[in-house]
């Protein structure tokens, strides 16, 4: 990787230039911070010198003032280039002109995988430029387009390439329930019923560039979208049963913010089946209560291969609780974050039932001591010999708690277990706890207990301010 040019200065684009004329293997990544000239002259060189190099993998300028000439520059490159895999260029000023211009390099280039045009001032006109140019054979497998004030008009205008690409991210673009209809309808439409729709890359293939899951290998070849980000768009109730026609191929559904509540969540829920393709649904943020958690129970028993459901920051109560934790049982899922649900003892019973599960998170709801206890007694069943993450951060847990859980998990009890997080509860204030951990990790060496934020990889996720905030 080479990030070079002192702020200012444009001299390091002198030395990459001659690196890509030379075909130099060890520059395989350049990224240009916003601090560093490059203007349009700098564009000229470079793009000259990356239209027959062989090596380059990645160009990185996003945050850079970029003009509808400089997008030029970078499509004619794209056009002769045969190696670049990643791309992304241009800021807020970028506009639908520059996108547009840019996106004609895109025909006929088949080996650009990532395209990333977060916060480029994209409308529905910049939207339509861009689909007219990606199709099966352009090569593109991950397209973000975050940030952009696409609307309703912009999400139809890009769905029909969507088919096309693997991975799409459109978080907060205004789209409500209408543009999410496109989307599904046009990128749930299976991509062999048009003769000139093969893919470039095959699913093993994919998936060994990152762009996908392993698991897509084993999945229905027809159709090559398997990732979508939609979070942030508040489409409402209506978005829940548009969505139904990208559960035959879709493994990835990211829907956080979407505000679709009880009658959009059940509205989805209906629509998984046994034959549904997702593997990880997220959910959060959604105002779901108990009626939709009664929904996703039964969707859960319908709906096997559905491994990782993250449903934090709704209002599922113990009621909802109960309800999906009755389906664990007999439900595919490994992974399920509840956290922030307004959940007081009754967030025990996903321990109490959820025996297969390998991660869950409960963070920032009210266990208290007797929800504690009751986890504690759960986990001494030995019946949950694949939990290897527990969160119960922000649960308002005290001293005689947290004793509980650190004695059962000391006699080896959850055996998997690599990560507890139990910050911000009012137990670990006792001074006795610091000897507690000691002896439990003196027990148990593998065993990783956060109290506070950083000790561990999971805690690295969870914002000082949001742990704060559970706590109250």
């Amino acid at each position: 990787m080479a990030a070079w040019g002192a702020p200012g200065s444009g001299a390091g684009v002198d030395e990459w230039v001659e690196q890509l004329h030379n075909n130099d293997p060890k520059l395989t990544s350049i990224i240009i911070f916003r601090t560093r000239k490059f203007g349009h002259e700098e564009v000229e060189k470079l793009t000259a010198a990356l239209a027959d190099n062989t090596t380059l993998e990645e160009f990185t300028a996003c945050n850079q003032v970029l003009s509808v000439d400089d997008a030029r520059c970078f499509a004619s490159a794209l056009r002769s280039n045969s190696t670049l895999r990643s791309l992304g260029i241009g800021h807020s000023t970028f506009g639908n002109e520059a996108v547009a211009a840019l996106a004609e390099g895109l025909s006929g280039n088949s080996t650009l995988q990532r395209l990333d045009l977060e916060g480029k001032g994209l409308g529905p006109a910049g939207a339509t430029a861009l689909a007219q140019h990606i199709d099966a054979d352009t090569g593109l497998q991950h397209l973000i387009l975050t940030g952009n004030s696409l609307g309703d008009d912009g999400a139809a205008a890009v769905a029909p390439a969507l088919h096309n690409i693997a991975r799409v991210e459109l978080q907060h673009c205004g789209i409500g329930a209408a543009g999410v209809s496109s989307i599904a309808k046009e990128a749930g439409e299976d991509s062999s019923s048009s003769s000139n729709r093969a893919s470039a890359m095959s699913l093993p293939e994919l998936a060994a560039n990152g762009v996908l899951p392993e698991s897509s290998q084993d999945s229905t070849p027809n159709s090559k979208l398997r990732i979508l980000r939609l979070d942030g768009n508040a489409a409402g109730p209506g978005a829940g049963g548009a969505l139904l026609p990208l559960l035959r191929h879709v493994q990835e559904l990211y829907l956080s913010g979407m505000a679709m509540g009880d009658e959009g969540i059940r509205a989805l829920a209906e629509g998984m089946s046994a034959k549904s393709q997702l593997h990880l649904l997220d959910i959060s943020d959604n105002g779901v209560g108990p009626e939709g958690a009664r929904a996703l129970a039964a969707a859960l028993e319908r709906a096997q291969g559905l491994g990782t459901l993250r449903l934090r920051g709704n209002h599922i109560g113990d009621e909802g609780a109960a309800a999906l934790s009755g389906a664990l049982t007999s439900s595919g899922l490994s992974e399920l974050d509840a956290g922030h649900n307004k959940m007081s003892t009754g967030a025990a019973a996903f321990l109490q039932k959820g025996n297969k599960l390998k991660k869950l998170s409960l963070f920032a709801n009210q266990l208290g001591d007797d929800g504690a206890t009751e986890i504690a007694d759960a986990l001494s069943a030995g019946s949950f010999v694949h939990l290897q993450e527990l969160d119960l951060s922000a649960n308002s847990i005290g001293s005689q708690g947290v004793q509980r859980l650190l004695d059962v998990l000391e006699t080896q009890a959850a055996p998997a277990l690599e990560i507890l997080i139990i910050a911000v509860n009012p137990g670990i204030e006792d001074e006795e706890f610091l000897g507690q951990v000691e002896i439990l990790r003196a027990a148990r060496t593998e065993l990783d207990v956060a109290w506070r934020t950083g000790d561990a990889a999971s805690m690295q996720q969870l914002p000082v301010g949001e742990l704060e905030a559970g706590a109250q």
